[in-house]
């Protein structure tokens, strides 16, 4: 702000005010040196030291200087007549003759909505400035802070002992255990790792605001980089890995691979990996899934969740393959339909109705409604993303690269089949030869197989049926077991018996061999019934 040069206090007002202190002090005798130092315009370092040691010695007279209530008086004094600038907050601006000298006024300027501040300046009252104030052209601390850098930051340190201690773990241990400190860009950490009583490496790190950065100094040989490649010569055909003729050269590519990586490659044999699973889909099944008697129903299939197994590679590291998307499919005899679809890492377990109206399980080619499927099964089917790339077995990142390809991978559940079971037993009367009665017998719960079928008699039994779906080949032979193994396969009549299956499901023709004694069984008998 732009002031006239009359309305600033000039050098000779603070001489004269200084005068005036002199003319105060002036009034005591100070005869001793500590006083005398007071009639100086300029104290240099050894006369204060020497009258100093003249206080400390007792060597000035208390009755020749003045007291410390006489020199605080005197000071109090000089400071009460010298002139001091005070503020005063008035209404209006004081008239020429109204304003006081030393007194800053303060009149609320209702434009600007601040104090405009007056003074007497010799016999005129002006106005000096207002209370605003412009940082327009001033720098923030961010702009500061952008323009040095960061640089100017606290140190920290820290110690470990443990070689196989990472840096970087005694960097976090020291913020932990010190919750107080706000990090900032352009702070560094040292860290002193030592070896018995031994400091084995220093290694300062730097921060840039998002990690701490490691800075040049005493460095593991990973990062110490070549700068050029090495030329192999001499009378020798291998060193490590490396070959070449026995008196030739050759060229160890090193520019800027690190110390260790050089040494690596030297003396270790690198080996790529191979991929040693792909990605699969775990368990994924159907709740009851398998062969069930035609015509079985099924009021909601019930298919559980799945998960995908990442894969592996044979070094590592892990794949870190995911599932992104699920799909779950119906596959029946008949068609294809979509269940479900999820964007997920998993698939969660479900159930599917269709459309309220359930599944019968029947034969196929029967007439057993839209629900009707001879087939039934769920597939579920996961896309995935790419693995990371493999590791060698060194370490190092695969080259060429290896890595397990996204894409998509299924699992198909057990399916619901239907079968017709095979009947068989006695019976102690002998009802109408018809579906019901054929059911009302014993049965396999399986499908027809050859093999042999034990019936077991008892006394009073007027019946023994045995019913085989009419395109197997049915009853071979039968033994009375009771009866010395007597062959009784000619005593059974073979008739044809039209059978429903589960529920009232269709019917299928039927090989039904039947014996009905004369007189009902006496004594019970085992009957063993050879099937073809």
């Amino acid at each position: 702000m732009p002031v006239s040069a009359s309305k600033l206090v000039t050098l000779a007002q603070l001489q004269a005010q200084a005068e005036r202190v002199k003319q105060e002090l002036a009034k005591y005798t100070l005869a001793s040196e500590l006083g005398s130092l007071a009639k100086k315009s300029e104290i240099s370092e050894a006369d204060l030291s020497a009258a100093l040691k003249s206080v400390i010695d007792g060597k000035m007279d208390a009755a020749d200087g003045m007291t410390t209530e006489a020199i605080n008086s005197a000071i109090a004094t000089a400071i009460a007549k010298s002139a001091h600038a005070r503020f005063e907050k008035v209404e209006k601006v004081p008239s020429n003759d109204e304003a006081q000298d030393n007194v800053l006024y303060l009149v609320m300027n209702a434009a600007t909505g601040y104090y405009d501040i007056y003074a007497k300046v010799g016999e005129e009252v002006v106005r000096l400035d207002d209370t605003t104030v412009d940082l327009s052209n001033y720098a923030t601390i961010e702009q500061l802070n952008a323009v040095s850098g960061g640089i100017g930051g606290t140190v920290y340190a820290g110690t470990k002992e443990d070689l196989s201690a990472s840096d970087d773990s005694v960097i976090a241990a020291y913020f932990k255990a010190h919750t107080d400190v706000a990090v900032k860009k352009g702070d560094v950490f040292v860290v002193t790792t030592t070896v018995g009583n031994s400091t084995y490496e220093k290694s300062a790190y730097f921060y840039d605001g998002k990690a701490w950065v490691a800075m040049t100094g005493n460095v593991d040989a990973d990062k110490v980089i070549l700068r050029e490649n090495i030329t192999l010569a001499g009378g020798y055909t291998q060193v490590g890995n490396l070959t070449k003729s026995q008196n030739g050269t050759a060229t160890f590519s090193t520019k800027g691979k690190s110390v260790m990586d050089a040494l690596t490659e030297i003396f270790s044999k690198r080996l790529q990996p191979s991929i040693t699973a792909q990605p699969s889909i775990g368990t994924f099944t159907l709740t009851g899934a398998g062969a069930v008697e035609a015509g079985t129903k099924v009021a909601a299939a019930a298919y559980s969740g799945a998960t995908l197994n990442a894969g592996s590679y044979q070094y590592g590291p892990a794949t870190g393959v995911t599932a992104t998307n699920w799909k779950v499919e119906r596959i029946t005899n008949a068609a294809t339909t979509q269940v479900t679809t999820a964007d997920a890492a998993s698939l969660t377990a479900g159930s599917d109705d269709n459309g309220g109206a359930g599944f019968i399980i029947g034969d196929a080619g029967d007439a057993g409604g839209d629900n009707a499927v001879s087939s039934l099964k769920y597939r579920v089917t996961a896309t995935h993303g790419a693995g990371v790339t493999a590791k060698d077995n060194l370490g190092a990142a695969s080259s060429p690269a290896v890595a397990i390809a996204a894409g998509t991978k299924t699992k198909d559940t057990a399916a619901y089949t239907p079968f017709r079971n095979v009947f068989y037993g006695a019976s102690d009367s002998k009802p109408a030869l018809d579906s019901a009665a054929i059911r009302a017998l014993g049965k396999t719960g399986k499908a027809y197989a050859a093999g042999t079928l034990t019936i077991n008699v008892p006394v009073g039994a007027q019946r023994v049926a045995i019913a085989c779906i009419a395109t197997a080949k049915g009853v071979t032979k039968v033994i009375n077991e009771t009866a010395m193994n007597a062959d009784v396969t000619s005593t059974f009549t073979k008739s044809t018996v039209s059978v429903e299956g589960a529920n009232g499901y269709a019917a299928k023709d039927y090989n039904v061999w039947v014996f009905e004694p004369a007189v009902a069984y006496g004594n019970a008998a085992v009957l063993k019934v050879t099937l073809g």
